[in-house]
């Protein structure tokens, strides 16, 4: 399976035309959106973004993102991931929007318990999992500040190995790196023009950061 993964859209225009530019020569399978759709919003930005992808869509809002997105995914042709376990081209998807709390109170704020919880009902082993908020100690610093993403999902990925996460919301750590049998994706901000293509195939993940 390839997976066009995009995020950190932030109402930016210009993302579309990327992203058909990437499907016609990448030809992925799916397309995941690890949230921050919009800028703040409004939802209804998010609803016409996602009908206009050309392919079968995953989607989790981010914290920029007024939780009015969780309903425009639902309105749109996206298939909503939001605290969801979706099974799809022979794969099992957990995912969870928002982000763990950050000193802005932006939007989409969870606390630890409630994104362990959420994800502890519905995680199961050997999935991909797609948060908007990455992992604490994977790919969540910036150049003043270390270790910004949450403790919650990473209890997660150390209990259930998934094969891949996806996630985004610290645009300075766009990368890859692999621990344990999981491979950790940012595949930066697609407002300034990245993403990333990601090959399944059973356990071995491959990918390859791209820029417009």
């Amino acid at each position: 399976m390839r997976i066009l993964a995009i995020a950190d859209v932030h109402g930016s225009n210009s993302v579309r035309k990327n992203v058909q530019s990437w499907v016609a020569e990448h030809t992925p399978n799916i397309i995941v959106v690890a949230g921050d759709i919009t800028q703040f919003g409004p939802p209804e930005w998010a609803e016409d973004f996602l009908k206009g992808l050309p392919l079968k869509t995953l989607a989790v809002p981010g914290n920029c993102d007024p939780r009015g997105v969780l309903e425009a995914i639902d309105n749109s042709p996206a298939i909503p991931l939001h605290g969801q376990r979706v099974e799809t081209e022979g794969y099992t998807f957990v995912g969870l929007g928002g982000s763990n709390t950050t000193p802005f109170g932006t939007p989409f704020e969870l606390s630890e318990e409630e994104i362990h919880e959420t994800l502890k009902e519905i995680m199961v082993e050997k999935a991909v999992l797609v948060t908007h908020g990455p992992a604490r100690g994977h790919l969540d610093s910036t150049a003043t500040a270390d270790k910004l993403g949450s403790q919650a999902v990473s209890w997660i990925v150390n209990e259930f190995k998934p094969i891949l996460v996806i996630s985004a919301h610290i645009h300075e750590a766009r990368g890859v790196e692999k621990e344990g049998g999981t491979a950790f994706v940012n595949p930066g901000p697609a407002s300034q023009g990245y993403g990333a293509i990601i090959d399944i195939d059973g356990e071995d993940v491959e990918v390859e950061l791209i820029k417009s």
